[in-house]
């Protein structure tokens, strides 16, 4: 520790410092030691230590990654102001719940992390993302809401599956927005019964509706089209948006639901309404290219979207 704390300090310095720091070493335990190599660096080397500081201003990073597993792998560092504010956040949170708790160090600490993220959440005090305070959406199918055999689990934020169990719990203590999915890009039966005729989608979807359980059928239905009656994109629709882009649709883009905006592909002022047809979600980047820098967004039949470019569409009204 004496020689990687003084490898960057001048020679004479650290000849005339030898001697205190061998003694110092001999009596002082590893933290102890580090902070009077510390002093010494502020002291002798004033300079070259505000150098450090910026290097190491520079270094600080967290890097969060999923693992094939689902799991997410936590790397970083951070300065020592930042990490003795995360290490007194965690500290109240970090202790043995009890004199038989058998998790190990590293395993209380992300618990105790884990823990720090979920009232910070819970506390509606972080700013908001996208319109809506941030949030975990958790995509679970019928049959393991209901604890079926063969169900397949949910979807956490985008980053993995979860299991039944798992959404079965999370379930019980939160709010549940009933989402209907249908997989068929185009729905013909729409074209040949019309769209109120006894084979159209809207009409299969209400008799789906009526098949779902109290909890999640009889409470009032939210509003997923609102039509030209409100400019802004509701809760509900949002939760929809999540879960059929699922994040940036920009063709190329890979951006995560947090970082996105609702976007009118037809604007509200043009007549476009705040319907889903007429929503997608944009990240900050996307949705400032579409509305400053004159890209437009076109929505296909099969529900793909594709970018125009500015010069393209000049040319086309020429």
């Amino acid at each position: 520790m004496v020689a990687h704390g003084t490898q960057d300090l001048p020679d004479r310095v650290t000849v005339e410092a030898e001697p205190v720091l061998v003694e110092a070493a001999c009596r002082l335990d590893p933290p102890r030691l580090r902070r009077v190599l510390g002093h010494l660096r502020l002291v002798a080397d004033p300079d070259g230590e505000h150098d450090c500081t910026h290097q190491r201003h520079a270094r600080r990073g967290l890097w969060l990654a999923p693992t094939f597993e689902g799991m997410v792998a936590v790397d970083g560092l951070l300065e020592p102001e930042a990490g003795q504010t995360l290490l007194a956040a965690l500290e109240p949170l970090v202790r043995p719940a009890d004199a038989n708790d058998s998790r190990s160090g590293s395993q209380r600490n992300a618990d105790a992390l884990t823990e720090l993220a979920r009232h910070a959440l819970e506390g509606g005090r972080l700013p908001q993302t996208g319109g809506v305070r941030p949030q975990l959406t958790v995509t679970v199918d019928l049959d393991s809401l209901l604890g079926r055999h063969h169900a397949v689990g949910g979807e956490v934020g985008g980053w993995g599956p979860l299991d039944p169990e798992a959404c079965q719990r999370l379930a019980c203590d939160s709010s549940v927005t009933r989402v209907l999915v249908t997989r068929h890009p185009t729905d013909h039966h729409d074209h040949a019964d019309g769209p109120g005729g006894p084979g159209s989608l809207a009409t299969r979807l209400r008799a789906a509706v009526a098949l779902l359980p109290p909890v999640l059928g009889g409470a009032p239905a939210q509003p997923l089209e609102v039509g030209r009656a409100s400019r802004v994109v509701q809760a509900a629709q949002r939760t929809a948006l999540a879960v059929r882009d699922g994040g940036c649709v920009f063709p190329g883009c890979t951006r995560p639901l947090a970082w996105c905006e609702a976007h009118h592909l037809r604007h509200w002022l043009h007549g476009g309404p705040t319907d889903l047809a007429n929503l997608a979600l944009l990240c900050r980047a996307h949705h400032r290219a579409v509305h400053e820098g004159g890209w437009r967004l076109q929505r296909h039949p099969d529900g793909q979207l594709t970018a125009v470019p500015p010069h393209r569409r000049h040319r086309a009204a020429a």
